[in-house]
């Protein structure tokens, strides 16, 4: 998208949260002034922080991560890097997303999925975007549910996702969460959407 000199990044975990952005983006035919940087995985993304904050030619950063198993623990590791960088950090997540500045004038804004209140992934935010009439959800689930346990391959914190992921397969053709949007399979108005987009106009100020 833009040109890699860009002075306002927006950093993710992975190319299905690059997508997503993306796609919601061009759904809702909105011109963004950032690059998207896929640092493949989390641990990448939480390294990088402090490099990022501190290059002087970095006008704008902003983070999404996912919450996991614990938000409180995901939030204190981003912090703690971010705050490396000698940055004061607000001591917890904004619930339409975190937004601050550094001493040198740097915005810094943290998104954590599903909605910076809950516990969850990428996928939980996907699932609030499937239209509430949807009648293939309900089959979705009741297929991953209908799973007997000992042929179960994935944990029961990752259900969410498996019902994602089935529901996805049954679109007229199949495809990817990003994809998805852009099609219309999903609803870019529904669920967390806007309150993201809010956020990322705010931080980046488009």
């Amino acid at each position: 998208m833009e040109s890699t000199h860009n002075p306002k990044i927006l950093l993710v975990e992975g190319r299905d949260d690059e997508k997503v952005i993306e796609y919601l983006l061009k759904s809702k035919t909105l011109n963004y002034p950032f690059r998207i940087e896929n640092k493949n995985g989390f641990h990448n993304l939480r390294q990088s922080l402090p490099n990022h904050i501190k290059t002087s030619e970095v006008k704008v950063v902003g983070i999404v991560a996912d919450a996991n198993d614990n938000l409180n623990d995901r939030w204190k590791s981003i912090s703690n890097q971010i705050a490396k960088a000698e940055c004061e950090v607000p001591s917890k997540p904004e619930p339409d997303g975190t937004i601050f500045s550094d001493w040198k004038g740097t915005r810094i804004g943290v998104w954590i999925m599903p909605n910076n209140k809950c516990n969850g992934e990428l996928e939980d935010f996907i699932r609030d975007m499937i239209f509430e009439d949807d009648p293939v959800l309900p089959l979705a689930k009741g297929y991953i549910d209908n799973i007997p346990e000992k042929n179960c391959k994935f944990s029961s914190k990752k259900r969410v996702r498996a019902y994602v992921h089935a529901w996805l397969a049954t679109c007229e053709e199949p495809r990817p969460m990003g994809l998805a949007i852009l099609t219309g399979d999903l609803n870019k108005d529904a669920g967390g959407a806007n309150q993201f987009i809010d956020w990322l106009r705010e931080l980046f100020q488009f």
